[in-house]
């Protein structure tokens, strides 16, 4: 009976595009590439949870489990620039991920534009298949699947964006609202979702590429690095990261 009742259940996951149960589960959208995006938030256990937050390239989140991790520098706790691991206390002392003398330490550049994978906390905390989604991935999520605002997702009373395949509404993703931190503060949560790529700001080293979407807007932008931002892995069937 068992066996039964966890063929249906795996049979009815197929069915709506879901390849793998639990936190590591992961949609196939019917995408161009071939990518394939996890169900839930790096560090939530169900869509509709927000999951940790990160700044961009570092792999432990300054707030876990309602905790304020020790800061690097005393005063300031949080997402903040004397708290980032790859600075000396400023935006313009950038020490890894820099292509602009003026916002590397003592003129530092390195002209990374990726993340390396030891640097991606979807790769390290999920495992080598997976990644955090680049610049590009987000826009052909954008540009292939049909985004639908709800205020109620599955009477979880949780906002967010419906992300499915046009030609198959119950094959989707769900993306909450989940907020960002800016310091030690939260905003936004259940009105705001941002999404952390992997692709830096060329024009501005300071700043990583992110998706950003309030209500029926949606788009790809930068901000600084250094902000508590969500994180929602992909990966490709067969592939495994190597930047």
């Amino acid at each position: 009976m068992k066996r039964l009742l966890s063929l249906f259940i795996a049979i009815m996951l197929l069915a709506i595009g879901v390849v793998a149960q639990g936190k590591n589960a992961f949609v196939d959208l019917g995408l161009s590439s071939g990518t394939l995006w996890a169900a839930c938030n790096v560090g939530a256990k169900s869509p509709e949870q927000f999951g940790d937050y990160f700044g961009w390239g570092e792999i432990v989140p300054h707030f876990y489990k309602g905790k304020w991790s020790k800061p690097l520098e005393d005063g300031y706790y949080g997402y903040v620039w004397p708290n980032y691991k790859y600075c000396n206390h400023s935006f313009k002392l950038l020490t890894k991920y820099c292509c602009q003398e003026e916002y590397g330490d003592d003129g530092f550049t390195d002209y990374r534009i990726m993340l390396n994978p030891d640097d991606d906390a979807a790769s390290v905390i999920m495992g080598k298949k997976w990644c955090m989604p680049t610049e590009e991935q987000w826009q052909e999520l954008i540009d292939e699947c049909q985004w639908s605002w709800t205020d109620n997702y599955k009477n979880t009373s949780v906002a967010g964006y419906i992300v499915a395949n046009r030609h198959k509404n119950n094959v989707h993703i769900f993306l909450p609202a989940a907020g960002f931190y800016d310091r030690n503060l939260f905003h936004q949560g259940g009105i705001t979702g941002d999404y952390w790529s992997s692709s830096l700001d060329r024009n501005n080293s300071s700043y990583a590429r992110f998706v950003s979407f309030h209500g029926n807007n949606c788009d790809i932008v930068s901000n600084n690095r250094c902000y508590g931002i969500s994180i929602r892995a992909v990966r490709v069937p067969g592939d495994e990261v190597s930047r």
